[in-house]
């Protein structure tokens, strides 16, 4: 069960980031092999949504539940999907910007998430950091 942490302070306000970090739909902009994201219910500070993308030359769909809690904190669940998991995003004030961090724990389940196990195994941590790469570019071009 991977266990990872990654780590970047971006160049811009924590409200700016948090705009769009917390936004599902703004994840087709930054998140790589991003093809749709379906927002299933808003209840209060919780969302839960459905996306498609790429990973590994596979399509992927997940359920995912985040619970926000702003400007400080995303609790991400994997609900359905070839990973399962939890993830802990948190947004921190930095007299450079804003130190974003991703904790994540997530397994592998089914026939397309051994495929998955064995095409990013390997490289989970370089996988779980370019999003967070991708996000900062996002943010500080705007």
């Amino acid at each position: 069960m991977p266990k990872v942490v990654v780590s970047r302070v971006i160049k811009a306000p924590r409200g700016k980031v948090w705009e769009v970090a917390a936004n599902p739909e703004s994840m087709l902009k930054w998140w790589p092999g991003s093809k749709s994201v379906d927002i299933l219910s808003r209840e209060g500070n919780t969302i839960t949504i459905r996306g498609t993308g790429t990973e590994a030359g596979r399509e992927v769909t997940m359920t995912e539940k985040w619970t926000l809690h702003p400007p400080e904190k995303i609790e991400l669940e994997i609900l359905e999907g070839p990973i399962l998991g939890s993830a802990i995003q948190t947004y921190e004030e930095v007299p450079e910007g804003t130190k974003v961090t991703w904790s994540s724990d997530i397994r592998f389940k089914g026939v397309l998430g051994k495929i998955l196990a064995k095409l990013i195994g390997s490289r989970v941590q370089e996988s779980a950091a370019q999003p967070l790469e991708n996000l900062a570019r996002y943010i500080e071009s705007q």
